[in-house]
């Protein structure tokens, strides 16, 4: 049966048809002049030849939302894709344009940045446990290859931010629904004076999982700071944490025994208590100076993690701690320039030992140290070539070094590294109501393997995989982007087509129980991103702000070694080749405060294997919000607010375990059910 996206293509007709209906009479600010966090460099979108996207979530809509999971950041979003997998123990799979989708647990391919924080290690790995979903403010996305920025990223980058400007000192909010879910948040401002900022947040959330054994606790907190130090000096710090007492894992069942019960899972997820407990935090701070007519931003980071980790069939207990220092230098002037240099390093203590029922078992299968060591240099430099064209280039060099001390057994070692260019032209064209963006990329993006793609051995012995090699791609895209004032608000158009060349690719399979990886042929990326956006648009008594995001990508294995179960011609697994998410919420402007929400995604079939053998069924999922905001309670400003997820109650998969042994690909999504609370903002 053909799949259409009829929910997605009127979401794009009406937020096109409601602008264009309103005369201008105001203007908006101009998206061109807005700075871009997810660089070390200065990045300007009016002159950057890349595609990005960047969702400022309004008042009203984290108001109304209670993004209980991330992937409510990712809706209107072109070429994101954040799906909840329902398991807290692996966390949400993070993928731009298709690329990633090899991640077993956290992310893999996209870097991750949280309050100008990186969440991605030296290793390339990602873990999200820090963030709230609920308390994200700002979402950026840099899609393509971006390894001239970060390092390990062959897919982009995505920001996100906690700083709330919107007036409110302290905001608090409690939640509750379906599956056992009560939440509470806070965050506040406290007006410091004389050039100083703080924001703190925190927030604590239980529940009892649509599944059966997905049972989370988690605690998270954070805050940002910044000081003006006189004469240009500048001081920032950033503190994130996390302790997350009790993350079960139901993992991936069958399509049969998905469509019998959703609910159930492996009887096995259960005796062995599959699932982790952990703490992580993070550290950042950042000195910034002027030098003449240059400017020094030197930043340092550090992190902490531990884990107990229960798996099929083993029991991983790791220590962590990982750091780096990064210095910048940028120069303005006609030509503008920058140019820095990074180090970075992580140590793992690994433990793994049988499985015995949930409880370490007295068998030892791996005991070894892990290290990765990094250093990079990186520059770019933009050149006008007229009032409206600008060329970019930047290029950077990675040298990686990993490094395994297993317990009585002579120590590995292994060097990787790779030359990441870039090149790109842009054109601006202005116009009295806003202006827009065309541009043309290249680039290429390392991907390195982590030291769990290194360290699972396909027999099981200590040590590091001798024959993975990191995987490496090329990419190419052309596009345009713009802003422009309408109906008293302001709308964007987005437009992208991209061809990716991923080349001795890092692909996991299921051993046993064991997932490993091994490095098998190529495969090509291509696709076309379609978006519309609106902010504060008139729309009859109120006014509109949404997103609406198409996708069209697919990935084709051009080869594969002997024996692979990647012939040429089939189909990357992982993710849908057509996807449409989109997001919008109305606000009256009237004596009545009402807010009224709908959110939703649409997604075809797609391959859950590399051989093609294990298919999704396409879905379309659509979620309704509803509230009172801003209700004047004393100085309070109350807004209570329920929403109604999956109103069609569709049985679909909300993600995949790919490649998953024994045809257990499928992680169940919840039907309909209901969620509401209350947020309270104090000025």
């Amino acid at each position: 049966m053909r799949y259409r996206f009829g929910p997605a293509v009127g979401l794009f007709v009406l937020l096109s048809a409601s602008i264009a209906a309103q005369p201008d009479t105001t203007a908006t600010r101009d998206l061109g002049v807005v700075e871009v966090t997810a660089s070390p460099f200065t990045l300007v979108p009016s002159r950057a030849p890349l595609a990005l996207a960047v969702h400022e979530r309004t008042e009203a809509e984290r108001a109304t939302d209670p993004a209980t999971a991330l992937d409510a950041l990712g809706r209107g979003l072109p070429g994101l894709w954040i799906s909840d997998r329902g398991n807290p123990s692996t966390g949400e799979r993070v993928l731009v344009r298709g690329l990633g989708w090899r991640a077993a647990f956290g992310v893999r391919g996209t870097h991750v940045i949280l309050d100008g924080v990186p969440l991605t290690l030296a290793d390339g790995q990602g873990q999200l446990n820090v963030i709230e979903p609920g308390l994200v403010s700002r979402v950026e996305v840099l899609r393509g290859p971006a390894s001239t920025f970060w390092g390990s990223g062959s897919a982009g980058v995505l920001a996100l931010s906690t700083v709330d400007d919107t007036g409110s000192r302290v905001r608090v909010r409690g939640v509750g629904g379906a599956y056992g879910l009560a939440k509470a948040e806070a965050s506040a401002r406290p007006d410091l004076g004389d050039g100083r900022r703080l924001s703190v947040w925190g927030s604590a959330v239980t529940q009892r999982g649509f599944r059966r054994h997905a049972a989370l606790e988690a605690f998270r907190g954070g805050l940002t700071g910044s000081a003006d130090l006189g004469s240009g000096q500048t001081l920032g710090v950033v503190g994130l944490g996390a302790v997350v007492p009790r993350a079960e894992s139901p993992g991936g069942i069958t399509a049969a025994d998905a469509d019998e019960d959703p609910r159930q899972v492996r009887e096995a997820s259960i005796t062995q208590d599959a699932g982790k407990s952990l703490a992580q935090g993070h550290l950042a701070i950042t000195y910034g100076r002027p030098l003449g007519d240059t400017r020094l931003r030197v930043t340092a980071t550090g992190a902490g993690r531990t884990l107990d980790n229960p798996i099929i069939p083993r029991y991983i207990t790791l220590g962590r701690v990982s750091g780096g220092l990064r210095a910048v230098v940028e120069g303005g002037g006609r030509l503008t320039w920058g140019v820095g240099a990074e180090v970075e390093g992580q140590r793992d203590d690994r433990l793994e030992r049988a499985n015995d029922e949930g409880r370490p078992g007295i068998e030892v299968l791996t005991d070894q140290v892990e290290t990765v060591r990094s250093g990079a240099l990186f520059g770019r430099v933009a050149l006008p070539l007229s009032d409206a064209l600008t060329a970019t280039a930047a290029l950077r060099a990675d040298a990686l070094r990993y490094a395994a001390e297993p317990a009585d057994v002579e120590p590995e070692a292994r060097t990787l590294g790779a030359v990441s260019p870039s090149l790109g032209l842009a054109y601006r064209v202005t116009t009295r109501r806003g202006g827009a963006t065309v541009y043309a990329n290249v680039a290429g993006a390392l991907d390195a393997p982590t030291t769990t793609e290194l360290g699972n051995r396909p027999d099981g012995s200590p040590g590091f995989n001798p024959s993975l090699q990191p995987e490496r791609t090329w990419g190419a895209e052309v596009g345009a982007r713009g802003s422009w004032a309408m109906g008293g608000g302001a709308v964007g158009l987005d437009a992208a087509a991209f061809v990716a060349l991923a080349r001795d690719l890092l692909l996991p399979s299921e051993v046993g129980e064991v997932t490993v990886y091994a490095n098998a042929g190529e495969a090509r990326h291509v696709g076309v991103e379609l978006a519309a956006s609106a902010e504060g648009v008139r729309l009859g008594p109120g006014a509109v702000s949404g997103a609406a995001a198409l996708t069209l990508a697919r990935g084709t294995f051009l080869d594969g070694p002997d024996g692979s179960e990647t012939p040429a011609g089939n189909r990357v697994p992982g993710f849908p080749p057509r996807l449409a998410t989109w997001t919008a919420t109305w606000a009256a402007s009237g004596r009545v405060p009402l807010v009224v929400g709908v959110d939703g995604e649409a997604a075809a079939a797609y391959a859950a294997d590399s051989a093609g053998e294990s298919v999704t069924d396409p879905y379309v999922v659509l979620t309704l919000r509803l509230a009172l905001a801003r209700l004047p309670v004393g100085p309070a400003r109350v807004t209570p607010f329920v929403t109604l997820r999956n109103v069609g109650d569709s049985a679909y998969a909300g993600a995949v375990v790919v490649n998953a042994f024994g045809g257990r690909f499928v992680e169940p999504a919840p039907g309909r059910h209901v969620i509401a609370g209350v947020s309270v903002a104090l000025p």
